[in-house]
């Protein structure tokens, strides 16, 4: 085979990889959503069949809500990418606008003043107010 064809077909078997991939992932996700509601509809049928209390329904609370971490994780990995990337390009003998480096690091910066702000702010809702 020709490898200009080759080269040509690389990037289109890489963009539909990754819309495949995209796709999966929204499947998957759809399919534990609906298997979790069937399940706490039969639950509560059951519980109506046998004349009990209903049980409450579980808050539906996003689980990227739930990781505070990763805000922690992507800040840390954001700010080494951009001094990385900063440092990489200031070496270059070529004059090359390095500061370019600096958007990863100045994002992952604004992640980590999240990250801490939200802390704080979950422990002091978490500690009860001092009375005088």
């Amino acid at each position: 085979m020709n490898p200009a064809v080759i080269g040509v077909f690389i990037p289109i078997v890489a963009i539909l990889a990754g819309v495949c991939a995209g796709m999966f992932a929204l499947f998957i996700n759809y399919r534990q959503r609906v298997t979790r509601a069937e399940l706490r509809h039969r639950e509560r049928l059951a519980a109506i069949e046998k004349g009990l209390e209903l049980p409450p329904d579980p808050p539906d609370v996003d689980p990227r809500e739930r990781d505070d971490g990763r805000y922690l994780r992507n800040g840390l990995v954001l700010v080494a990418v951009g001094l990385s990337v900063t440092a990489a390009l200031m070496s270059l003998p070529e004059q090359v606008p390095f500061l370019f480096g600096l958007i990863p690091a100045a994002i992952g910066l604004a992640e980590l003043i999240y990250y801490f702000a939200r802390t704080r702010m979950r422990r002091r809702e978490s500690t009860p107010p001092a009375t005088t």
